[in-house]
């Protein structure tokens, strides 16, 4: 057949658990909590205050400055980028350097008295009793307290951690141990400055430089204009010799000496004035572009457009000038007489001749002059390489002598400022609250063992309750765990009920025609006692009612889905241990089914050891489940009124021995059943266990109800069983007895 289908469930130890177990074990949680809270009453009546005082610093900047290496920089401390500035601050605040001043400034014997012990132990106990805090996240205000089971101590020793704060302060942003170092530093290189000035002085002296670049400024003037000079005379001395050359030509390779015959000799040819004009403007024109010529070589290359047209211009003139000296050879003496006195004069070719060669000379003289002057510039110019090298650089290091002689003048009067500056009149910290008086408190260390007694109750009653539930006890306790933990099907859960609140007995002994309305024996009896057969009664006000209804009709409902149309449907009740209700729950089943129109109901008792000793019902069942099925065959049964019926099938007090039915006496029987006018047969069976008869004859059940005992019944039991019931192909549900109520039924998770 179909089987109902489980509900998915997600495993694990959820909110709803953790709060169902405090609510579980919350006495316990509870006692453990005020003996905690008992213990710390207790400590805090027997514990010594002390006296705490309070102050309160506004930061509101910090110059960072330093001597030695020239840095300085003011960094704000408000807001949340001046976290790290207040940050800094507490732990100058809190090192153990600054506590071991003040061991110092209060004396270590008003800490430990006249035998007190050594300078760190008075530093690490005064730190003990320091706080040191930011007011809030953010804020450049720092609450500062001290705490002592001195009074005056109290106030003393924080005012001294204000004070010596400020010195530390000083000492560690400012350059006040640095006033000695810096000082020293000027005075090495004022000495080294004057070394080198005096160096640079003497070394002017005996070069006769005073100016490097001057002195250089001034040769090079200097022999640019010589080496010009020297460049015209050179021009000027080649020109003369060449108009030597050319009167020595004119003249034949004659004697150049005049003649004293007392002849007079002819006189030259004359050149006319125009002629002598052209001559001398030519002449006038070359020398110009051959001073012109050697200013252009001088500022561009060979092959350059203007020194090539200047140059073409020179060969064309003194072409010109050659063919006009050719066609009358007096020009260049008639040009001469005219240059040196201002009037055309007649000489001959030999005292020209003479004139040129004392003009050559000249040159020649004057070359030479030009010559040495170029040599002595040059002199003059390897000397001041030599000796320049030297002064720039003894200037370059006086210079830079002189800069840092400057710079550690600032640094010396920063220095100054820092050694002379009162901590007290800081403008970047200001003491918002001076140390107040003391206050009557109780130790950090106090609270916190208070606190933590307080605590420790609580938390060790929370752990003994977990570790029972999750470690020692496995038992199922609630009916959520069978589908959260177990992933099983549950088909409902059943409440502990008192004894004294479980209500009638379910079936009562009745008088027969009270309810049936026939006479006795009309009907097959469901019951008997010493008088006879009874018939059942109507509905009682036993608590199991609501449950049993609501079970048959899940069933009936499952019936139906899986289309399950055959006669009689057999159902069995069986349980994981003794005492787990399952003779209520299946007598409250089968009085359930009893109630639908028609229907004809056998309880089967398979669960009492002899049927004498089953006081369940307040009666005895029939003694024979044979016997009932043979009646039911029986025309008559199906028109009485009686629809429920108790058979029992337990074993039987014999002469010798005793016979348990078991799970073949149930295969002998199920023609019969089948035979039967019954419409539902509902099996009490016994417990499971590894021999019982349950396991084999589940199978044939077309629905079995495992009923988990609440108090009895562990999570491994209930794996095992109903893995073995599944084994056996059976279509099994879970039904949750004695289910109590540790918590509201929100934190349960229990429907």
């Amino acid at each position: 057949m179909q089987k109902s289908p489980s509900t998915p469930s997600k495993p694990g130890f959820g909110l709803q658990d953790a709060l169902y177990v405090l609510f579980k074990h919350k006495w316990k949680i509870l006692v453990c909590g005020a003996t905690g809270l008992a213990a710390a009453a207790a400590l805090f009546l027997h514990t010594k205050p002390v006296y705490k005082s309070e102050a309160k610093l506004l930061i509101n900047y910090v110059l960072q400055r330093d001597a030695l290496d020239d840095h300085e920089a003011q960094m704000e401390a408000g807001g949340r980028s001046g976290e790290q500035v207040v940050n800094t601050e507490l732990e100058i605040m809190r090192s153990l350097d600054l506590s071991a001043s003040v061991a110092d400034a209060i004396g270590i014997e008003r800490i430990f008295g006249p035998n007190g012990a050594n300078r760190d132990e008075a530093a690490a106990v005064i730190l003990a009793g320091l706080e040191f805090k930011p007011i809030s996240k953010g804020s450049n205000v720092v609450y500062a307290s001290y705490q002592s089971p001195d009074p005056a101590l109290a106030v003393d020793v924080l005012g001294a951690v204000v004070k010596e704060y400020s010195k530390r302060h000083l000492e560690i942003h400012r350059s006040v141990g640095a006033f000695d170092t810096v000082q020293e530093q000027v005075n090495e290189v004022k000495g080294r400055l004057k070394r080198t000035e005096e160096e640079l002085g003497k070394l002017r002296a005996e070069s006769g430089i005073i100016s490097v670049s001057d002195e250089s400024l001034s040769l090079a003037t200097q022999r640019d204009r010589i080496m010009q000079d020297l460049a015209a005379t050179e021009a000027e001395l080649a020109s003369q010799k060449s108009r030597v050359e050319d009167l020595e030509k004119s003249l034949g390779g004659k004697d150049s000496a005049p003649r004293n015959t007392g002849e007079a000799e002819p006189a030259p040819l004359r050149p006319g004035n125009e002629e002598l004009d052209e001559f001398t403007e030519i002449s006038e024109r070359l020398k110009l572009l051959q001073k012109e010529d050697f200013e252009l070589t001088a500022k561009y290359k060979e092959g350059n457009p203007l020194v090539v047209r200047n140059r073409q211009e020179i060969q064309r003139l003194k072409q010109q000038r050659q063919a006009m000296i050719e066609k009358s050879p007096g020009l260049v003496a008639e040009a001469v007489a005219a240059g040196n006195e201002g009037n055309a004069v007649t000489l001959d070719p030999a005292a020209m001749l003479a004139q040129a060669r004392i003009r050559l000379r000249e040159l020649e003289a004057k070359h030479k002059v030009y010559t040495e002057h170029l040599a002595s510039q040059e002199a003059r110019f390897s000397k001041l390489s030599n000796v320049g090298l030297k002064i720039a650089d003894l200037e370059r290091r006086m210079q830079m002598e002189d800069e840092e002689y400057r710079l550690l003048e600032s640094k010396l009067k920063k220095a100054r400022v820092d050694l002379t500056l009162d901590p007290s009149r800081m403008a970047g910290i200001r003491v918002l609250q001076e140390p107040s008086p003391p206050q009557r408190v109780f130790g950090e260390m106090a609270k916190k063992i208070v606190l933590g007694l307080a605590a420790s109750g609580f938390a060790i009653g929370i752990g003994l309750a977990f570790l029972i539930e999750l470690v020692i006890d496995r038992r199922i306790k609630r009916p959520a765990e069978i589908e959260t933990r177990m992933q099983l099907p549950l088909l409902l859960s059943i409440p502990y009920v008192r004894p004294k609140n479980r209500g009638a007995l379910l079936i009562s002994n009745e008088k027969a025609g009270d309810v049936a309305g026939e006479p006795g024996g009309s009907n097959l009896p469901a019951v008997r006692d010493s008088k006879g057969y009874h018939a059942l009664p109507g509905k009682t006000d036993h608590f199991i009612h609501p449950y049993s209804e609501a079970i048959r009709d899940r069933i009936v409902f499952n019936f139906q889905i899986n289309n399950m149309t055959h006669k009689p449907k057999m159902m069995a009740v069986t349980g994981l241990s003794a005492g787990a209700g399952t003779s209520t729950i299946a007598a409250g089943l089968a009085k359930a089914f009893s109630e639908i129109n028609g229907a004809k109901v056998l309880l089967v008792d398979l669960n009492s050891a002899y049927p004498d000793d089953n006081p369940m019902f307040g009666n005895k069942p029939l003694h024979s489940l044979v016997g009932a099925l043979q009646a039911a065959k029986n025309t008559r049964f199906k028109e009485g009124s009686q629809n429920l019926y108790l058979a029992s099938a337990a074993a039987r007090k014999t002469d010798s021995n005793s016979t348990a039915f078991g799970p073949m006496h149930l295969y002998e029987l199920l023609p019969h059943f089948r035979a039967s006018e019954f419409d539902y047969v509902i099996f009490d069976m016994p417990p499971m266990a590894q021999t019982s008869p349950t396991l084999a004859m589940a199978g044939l059940m077309d629905k079995v109800l495992l009923v988990v005992d609440g108090e009895d019944t562990s999570r491994d039991t209930l794996k095992w069983g109903y893995s073995e019931l599944v084994k056996g192909r059976a279509d099994v549900s879970c039904v949750f007895n004695k289910a109590k109520s540790h918590a509201p039924r929100w934190i349960g998770g229990d429907a």
